[in-house]
């Protein structure tokens, strides 16, 4: 078997100075074996001056947090959230999104594969569509999970150089480097989406998207754009595609807390549900999640001005409309059918309250709810 050298490489704040393909023939050459590199931003990257080891190019690396293993596998990789999937987190994080018309798009030809072995090498500049792989004539087809290619299959630049390199093993690194999981049948090498390495890669943007908090930053919310979908969906997008209620500091760090609770307590299908598929939401009840409801009271609290919490609590609320006293609506949230947390693929959070409209008898059957009585709160 020969091993894989693989790269994943993600927001490099190294000097712009080679592409993805002068990194996967550095690597060949150090490490001597196939070598493949997957990107998930357009950046390009800093390549060691001669390098004699594979700690040369991964050193200067580790600053950005990239780490590395070498076994049969050499890897050098830092799992994250591609640009294209930051959605409204991207104004927090605010990364710098270089145009995508520098690299050449290929894919591996047909004729670069024999008796099921791959030798294909990326020229300078150049860079693989990651859904191309799809198309390729092996015994077991290789198949990508949507997530890995919302945008068209150039969420994940691939660069590679590779010398009679076994499909399986290209399968293997492909999956590691995307940080999916690898599913095998007889018929197909399945990248799946791994809903735990999505977390992870999750909780290290919302430190990120905390940050952009702290230093004053607001979500993206200008020049949203509907991707596809049912008509239900089309009307769910346009009921979340709204401004925050309120992007104070406070407010922010709360929606971002809650947001990341419910990512943690959604079980695997949720997760793939909601954020593996362009244009999807997910509604979470609070009377099943129960553990969302401190940051959802949290939420409404934080966002309120103090002055505001200071006075009445007993200003009526009109239906669907918005009000600067979210803590006001604590008291009125029906205990025994609160109501709902929405999340969308784009990391958009909002808050479907059911208010109460009098004082019903603690042992009473829980109230209709209707239209009349329940209202939307946009958190993110």
């Amino acid at each position: 078997m020969i091993p894989i050298a693989i790269a994943l490489l993600i927001n490099s704040n190294a000097p712009a100075a080679d592409s993805i393909s002068d990194l996967s023939k550095a690597l060949f050459e150090v490490a001597k074996r196939s070598a493949i590199v997957v990107v998930p931003t357009y950046d390009q990257v800093s390549v060691a001056t001669e390098p004699k080891l594979v700690e040369d190019l991964v050193d200067p690396l580790r600053k950005q947090g990239f780490a590395s293993l070498t076994s049969d596998v050499a890897l050098i990789y830092q799992n994250g959230i591609p640009q294209s999937h930051l959605g409204i987190l991207k104004g927090l994080v605010s990364p710098k999104t270089p145009a995508k018309s520098s690299y050449k798009e290929v894919s591996i030809p047909q004729s670069a594969i024999k008796d099921n072995l791959i030798t294909f090498e990326t020229k300078p500049g150049e860079a693989i569509k990651v859904n191309t792989l799809m198309n390729l004539d092996l015994p077991r087809r290789i198949m990508v999970s949507p997530y890995y290619t919302f945008d068209n299959g150039s969420d994940f630049p691939l660069a590679m150089m590779a010398k009679d390199m076994p499909s399986s093993d290209f399968a293997k690194a492909l999956a590691r480097g995307l940080s999916g999981k690898l599913v095998t049948d007889p018929k197909s090498y399945n990248i799946a989406f791994d809903a735990n390495s999505f977390r992870t890669n999750v909780s290290k943007l919302l430190v990120l998207a905390q940050k952009g908090v702290d230093a004053g930053k607001t979500p993206s919310g200008a020049n949203v754009q509907f991707s596809g979908g049912s008509y239900s969906d089309y009307q769910e997008f346009q009921d979340s595609a709204q401004p925050a209620q309120s992007n104070s500091k406070p407010s922010l760090t709360a929606g971002l807390t809650l947001l990341g609770q419910a990512i943690t307590q959604m079980n695997d299908q949720l997760v793939e549900q909601t954020f593996a598929y362009k244009g999807t939401s997910t509604r979470l009840n609070l009377a099943t999640f129960t553990g969302l409801q401190n940051a959802a009271i949290s939420y409404l609290r934080s966002s309120t001005p103090a002055t505001q919490q200071a006075g009445t609590t007993s200003q009526r609320v009109q239906p669907g409309r918005p009000t600067n006293n979210l803590a006001a609506l604590v008291n009125r949230v029906d205990p025994r059918n609160p109501g709902k947390v929405v999340i969308s693929t784009d990391f958009r959070v909002s808050l479907e309250l059911n208010l109460m409209q009098g004082r019903p008898s603690r042992n009473g059957p829980p109230q209709t709810v209707d239209a009349a009585n329940t209202i939307t709160i946009q958190v993110l």
